[in-house]
């Protein structure tokens, strides 16, 4: 298999085993049913409008632990998934372990592989996708190769959506001198901004391209964390966000402006 720089960058994590958001020690069946309804997950269905059916294939192309994977199989789909480092899907292995407790007849495989060479046949997917995954693409023609083999493998008529973080956020500066878990420890990562994203799937030939938000409102709570000195200011903040997440409108253009991840969805002709 070819070298992928981004894959390699990720090599030295999972080999140190610190992957500490998705522990298979603390990852439950009702964290898989939890994460279902997030906007993760419920956003690429809204705008992708597929339905849960085993007829529907879907192919995660960068999957680090599969979690995403997991929980598309858990509701219905038949997932394939795949990663450049063996050491991700030892992780994968394991919560897969946990899923199939649930439900022993999930449809997921996942195997090692490329994003810069799919090993799939031409037009196989109703939807291809992955998430913090191309931000770390720093070469162009890295970035612009892996786009290509996820337009290629999926369906005419069928979906790329890509959700990454928003490494062009006019705070993020802020909080890596801040310090902030996330943006101090991984790779480093490439600039990216939702007008980018959507000119770079456009050149790729896919229509209907568009963007949001990813919990937008969580922006205004990613500051220093004065709040978590003590536990009334705590449970404040948190309720505080829960009900904005609910019931708080936010035009999408600023949405995607502002979420500190964005997804961006464009069909296949």
């Amino acid at each position: 298999m070819d070298k992928s720089q981004a894959g390699e960058d990720w090599t030295d994590f999972y080999n140190t085993d610190i992957v500490s958001w998705c522990d298979p020690k603390k990852v439950t069946v009702e964290r898989f049913a939890e994460f279902a309804g997030s906007e993760w997950i419920q956003k690429i269905l809204l705008y992708t409008k597929i339905k849960p059916a085993e007829e529907v294939r879907i192919l995660e192309a960068g999957c680090g632990t599969a979690f995403y994977s997991l929980v598309f199989a858990l509701i219905g789909f038949n997932v394939e998934a795949f990663d450049y480092n063996p050491g991700a899907l030892e992780f994968a292995n394991k919560l897969e372990k946990i899923a199939r407790t649930a439900n022993p007849e999930i449809k997921i495989q996942t195997h090692v592989g490329n994003l810069l060479d799919i090993q799939s046949q031409t037009n196989t997917y109703d939807l291809v996708f992955n998430q913090a995954v191309l931000e770390y693409f720093r070469s162009p023609e890295e970035r612009k190769k892996a786009i290509s083999e996820m337009v290629r493998v999926t369906r005419p008529g069928g979906w790329v959506a890509i959700i990454v973080q928003h490494t062009g956020h006019p705070f993020r500066k802020y909080w890596e001198w801040l310090g902030w878990h996330g943006y101090t420890n991984q790779p480093p990562v490439a600039l990216q901004t939702p007008a980018l994203l959507i000119e770079e799937l456009k050149t790729q030939g896919l229509i209907d391209v568009t963007t949001d938000g990813i919990y937008p409102w969580n922006f205004f709570f990613f500051w220093p964390s004065w709040h978590l000195r003590w536990k009334w200011t705590r449970d404040m903040v948190y309720y505080l966000g829960r009900i904005l997440d609910r019931y708080g409108y936010m035009p999408r253009a600023l949405s995607s402006k502002l979420a500190t991840q964005f997804l961006v969805v464009g069909r296949k002709p």
